[in-house]
């Protein structure tokens, strides 16, 4: 059971526990070893149901799908998933592959400590590796050939891992919803992080293609601003912002960003989403087009090299990321916004941003109601009373917010 895991741990007499890598509100992520004959062993990263959760039925369904909706993407571009069972207490274990380096979100962070901007063709190739791993769930095909797209719902800074070796992998598929199961999401509830939402599904649209395309236009966008695309006090106001859908230019943000590439954003960010990039593979050949009208390389070495600068600029011990989380060092910053200035909130220490991984998702649910008259439509959903913990404040919580209408008089 995972009450009991601590380091040394040998969980089914062969993955070694060595140490904590990070810790949501529903599960626990730990470096390990896998032994093998020999002197065979691998660093690998095991996601365990906390303590108490295991009991849960619910809790239990979304492990089993995130071990089988991450077990059919084999991707270079998404974290692979290597093992899933149970203990000889009953507790279940979901074995991943360990991606050393930084999520993206502490890889911007790192550049906004040394107050300097991220380099623009880093990003979109960056955009470009995590667009191939969407193409792959996207393009999903059963046994017999027929499509099942899986789509990821959760795209965001925190489940884009930035590896030492120049890679970048998407992970946490826990929100993922794979078309050939039932939706395991109650009726009009919306999941995922409230600022990476498209606007769409705000008004009870259904996730697809285009839904995981607008989040990743808000995580570059965000990456090369250094600053929070839609904003707000409380999830109220960040659901309005995002139905507002104001998406400022990034070339008046930045005078070195190509206008070519705030074109790209720009379109990814529609709010129509008829007007968006209908593909991954259409938005990452956008991207790889912008890229050959810059000398700068974009590949494995430059990249590595500056997840390794970053690490270094934020402190980081060696070993530092898990797949399916990044695993923070004591006192880690969450996934709070970066900002074009330094600001002690960017410098004090909050909670992990562990919190963000997909299966440790905290269900936040509020009710509409109407608090006072305002001007809609009748297709408009009803304003919503803020959430007890807000977005904004200091957390990046995956959260569910039922999207049920009142009736219009």
């Amino acid at each position: 059971m995972a009450d009991l895991d601590a380091p040394g741990r040998l969980i089914v007499g062969k993955y070694e526990l060595v140490s904590p890598a990070g810790e949501g509100g529903m599960a626990m992520v730990w470096k390990a070893l896998v032994r093998g004959a020999g002197s065979f062993q691998k660093l690998v990263a095991i996601k365990r149901i906390q303590a108490g959760k295991n009991a849960d039925p619910s809790f239990i369904k979304m492990f089993e799908e995130e071990a089988r909706v991450g077990s059919q993407l084999q991707h270079p571009n998404v974290v692979q998933i290597m093992d899933f069972g149970r203990d000889e207490e009953g507790g279940y274990y979901l074995v991943m592959e360990w991606v050393e380096g930084l999520d993206m979100f502490q890889w911007v962070r790192s550049y906004h400590r040394a107050m300097k901007v991220t380099p623009w063709p880093l990003v979109a190739a960056i955009g470009i590796e995590v667009l191939r791993g969407l193409s792959a769930a996207h393009d999903r095909t059963t046994d017999t050939g027929e499509p099942a797209p899986i789509i990821h719902r959760d795209v965001s800074p925190s489940n884009i891992l930035l590896g030492t070796n120049g890679t970048a992998k998407l992970t946490d598929f826990g929100l993922a919803r794979a078309m050939d199961r039932a939706s395991m999401t109650r009726p009009n509830v919306i999941k995922g992080k409230l600022a990476y939402c498209a606007p769409e599904l705000i008004t009870g649209a259904k996730a697809n293609a285009r839904t995981d395309i607008f989040g990743l236009g808000v995580v570059i966008w965000e990456a090369l601003a250094q600053k929070r695309l839609f904003t707000g006090k409380n999830d109220l106001e960040v659901l309005l912002a995002v139905r507002k859908g104001a998406i400022p230019s990034l070339t008046a943000e930045r005078e070195d960003i190509p206008a070519a590439l705030d074109t790209v954003i720009q379109q990814s960010l529609a709010a129509n989403p008829e007007e968006r990039y209908q593909t991954a593979k259409e938005m990452a050949r956008a991207l790889a087009s912008v890229l050959r009208s810059t000398t700068e390389h974009t590949d494995a070495e430059p990249l590595g090299a500056s997840v390794r600068a970053a690490r270094a600029r934020l402190g980081k011990e060696p070993a530092t990321s898990a797949g399916g989380t990044a695993a923070p060092t004591a006192g880690a910053p969450n996934l709070a916004a970066p900002q074009p200035d330094i600001d002690r909130g960017m410098e004090e220490p909050e909670k992990s941003s562990e919190d963000l991984s997909m299966s440790d998702v905290e269900v936040v649910e509020v009710e509409l109601r109407q608090k006072k008259p305002v001007d809609r439509v009748p297709t408009q959903p009803l304003p919503i009373e803020p959430a007890v913990r807000g977005l904004w404040e200091g957390d990046d919580k995956s959260v569910a917010l039922p999207l049920t209408r009142k009736k219009d008089e």
